[in-house]
């Protein structure tokens, strides 16, 4: 099996999804914020409002400190054991404790944030219809992506900053839930494989194969069993049907504090 395996992750809950797609949302708003072109941060407009969208059900405040507290809680009592890298230990604890101090004082959901600012509330609102950022309907927003580069980052950043203290809570909770994966190798036999979990819950669960196969991870679990099916990519020739007849060697992480 190669060493370039491509990781697909299935969360079991719908907190961690959101925190997934937060994540996946907050790392692409900040690169195209970086950016020099005015069509970059079109897409960094783009994906704020897709993060306001995401956030519009829920109190994903309130379940990052959640998160943070069950961390803290499992992770604290390890500080007395010989077999734990006692730096490290220390530096997650303390990572912990700025995340939350940090989320703390935040005083307003992430949905909410777009209506504090008259510009980005307009836009709010015609960027829910199609093609509706045009030049002759939002002349302020023409005029915005014409200023100078550093003027529009310097803007963007103002708007992305309330959302670092949601972006660095996330990525930390993903981060721990990631390293508490425990990988063994397996093969789905002509494309099927099924692991009894004996009654074991998991969190995230990590799927790691070999591109050249050209197949995806179909996924579905119970507290009693999970079954994995790999299905055959099609891009620019009609659907494959049936089942694979080769045998596809994988990896599978189970993530579960």
């Amino acid at each position: 099996m190669s060493n370039d395996l491509l990781r697909y992750e299935f969360p079991s809950t719908e907190k961690t999804r959101t925190f997934l797609r937060l994540s996946y949302l907050f790392k692409q708003l900040e690169w195209f914020a970086e950016q020099e072109f005015p069509q970059d941060h079109q897409a960094a407009i783009r994906k704020y409002f897709e993060i306001q969208e995401v956030t519009n059900r829920g109190d994903q405040k309130n379940d990052i400190l959640q998160e943070l507290e069950r961390f803290r809680v499992y992770l604290s009592p390890l500080a007395s054991s010989p077999n734990v890298d006692q730096s490290s230990l220390k530096n997650t604890l303390n990572e912990i404790q700025a995340c939350r101090s940090a989320l703390t004082s935040v005083g307003i959901r992430i949905s909410h944030l777009a209506t504090l600012n008259e510009f980005l509330k307009l836009l709010a609102q015609r960027s829910s219809i199609p093609a509706g950022t045009c030049e002759f309907d939002l002349p302020i927003y023409h005029h915005w992506l014409n200023l100078p580069a550093e003027r529009r980052k310097a803007d963007l950043q103002g708007w992305i900053t309330p959302l670092k203290p949601y972006h660095q809570g996330i990525d930390l909770i993903l981060k721990l839930l990631r390293g508490s994966a425990e990988v063994t190798e397996a093969i789905a036999e002509k494309g099927g494989y099924q692991k009894d979990l004996q009654g074991k819950t998991f969190t995230l669960l990590q799927i790691y194969v070999d591109p050249k196969y050209e197949v995806v991870p179909k996924v579905s679990a119970n507290r009693y069993m999970l079954s994995v099916r790999f299905i055959p990519v099609s891009f620019n020739k009609p659907a494959v049907t049936g089942a694979i007849s080769q045998d596809i060697p994988f990896k599978l992480g189970i993530c579960n504090i």
